[in-house]
């Protein structure tokens, strides 16, 4: 039989007097039901955070059966548990936070939106130090299409947690949609004070300033995009061919993203992009083969086809993406949307 491990530090997370109990293994948790392990927390068992993560993955698995309401009443329970205490230190309030924040996120997964900015907003009241439940609550706010709203909650991340740069990213985003311009510059320049490597943002600033200040010297600010020696993601590394393109220097563009493609080998949009090279180098029947291979590994899927045309497009520009849709014979005609922020 597995010896009983006896833990007492529970006590210093909720009342403060030494309260005794037994600490679950990992393998008596995965035989657990989602009610069982709430139940570990509620009758003082287990600690949250030694548990919380069996309990999130039990939530979605329950929901995925259509159990949401039991689901949520057994997450309202944890809650009730840990707000009957009258002396709540920081790691109790942060879990009482991270319940209703799970609960937020289940009720965002079941589509239920504006139920979820109200468990966010409770996690907020609990621990308004917290910076997740505000990118949680934008994200929900975008979806009831409360641009407004969700541009406060990021910018109130942002204030708590500066580091997190995609926060940057979808702020800046939401300014553009909102034509709030200057602030979508001052955005983009604080992401880059804080990380002057970041590829995205130097992306953004260049095209911001194409458009909006013509008459602003982006050289520096392309050269210095373009010597960066960071590991690409699949984003960055489409946007340096694109910074080469502008340069007329397609050869050395082709053999960037052949060399990226070779430790990526099932990232479709690469063979968008060299498709768009060799359309500008006048290798037409390289372009119509890489155009073939694209095709081939969307598995002819109109929809991931178009998905891919559209990501293609974000950098790209809508003119060259159309001009791809048009050589790739699709059914449904190619629609341009210039959203670049993922929700």
């Amino acid at each position: 039989m597995e010896p009983t491990t006896i833990v007492t530090d529970i006590s210093k997370k909720q009342t403060g007097a030494a309260i005794k109990y037994v600490k679950a293994s990992a393998s008596k948790q995965n035989e657990l039901t989602f009610s069982s392990l709430c139940k570990l927390v509620t009758s003082s068992t287990c600690a949250y955070e030694d548990v919380a993560e069996k309990i999130e993955d039990k939530a979605y698995e329950e929901c995925g059966k259509g159990k949401l309401d039991r689901v949520i009443k057994k997450l309202h329970q944890i809650a009730e548990f840990f707000s009957c205490f009258d002396n709540k230190n920081e790691e109790i309030i942060r879990d009482l936070a991270d319940v209703y924040i799970l609960m937020g996120q289940i009720y965002q997964y079941s589509g239920h939106f504006q139920d979820s900015v109200n468990m966010f907003t409770k996690a907020i009241i609990v621990d308004d130090q917290y910076s997740v439940p505000y990118h949680s609550c934008a994200i929900s706010y975008l979806k009831l299409g409360l641009n407004a709203s969700a541009i406060k909650s990021i910018e109130q991340e942002i204030i708590l947690s500066p580091g997190n740069y995609y926060s940057y990213l979808l702020l800046a985003d939401l300014y553009k949609g909102e034509k709030m311009f200057e602030k979508e510059e001052d955005t983009l320049k604080r992401l880059l004070e804080r990380d002057p490597e970041n590829i995205q943002g130097l992306h953004r600033l260049i095209v911001y300033y194409e458009k909006h200040k013509p008459g602003v010297d982006i050289q520096l600010l392309r050269r210095h995009l373009l010597k960066s020696q960071c590991k690409f993601n699949r984003s960055e590394a489409v946007i340096r061919v694109y910074h080469l393109c502008c340069d007329k220097r397609y050869q050395d563009a082709l053999e960037f993203i052949t060399e990226w493609h070779k430790n990526a080998p099932e990232v479709s949009i690469v063979h968008l992009v060299k498709a768009y090279l060799y359309g500008e180098m006048k290798q037409f029947t390289k372009k119509r083969f890489e155009l073939a291979l694209f095709k081939e590994k969307n598995n002819g899927s109109e929809e991931s086809i178009l998905a891919r045309l559209s990501e293609f497009g974000n950098i790209f520009g809508e003119t060259a993406a159309k001009r791809l849709a048009q050589r790739l014979i699709l059914s449904v005609p190619f629609s341009f949307s210039s959203a670049s922020y993922s929700i």
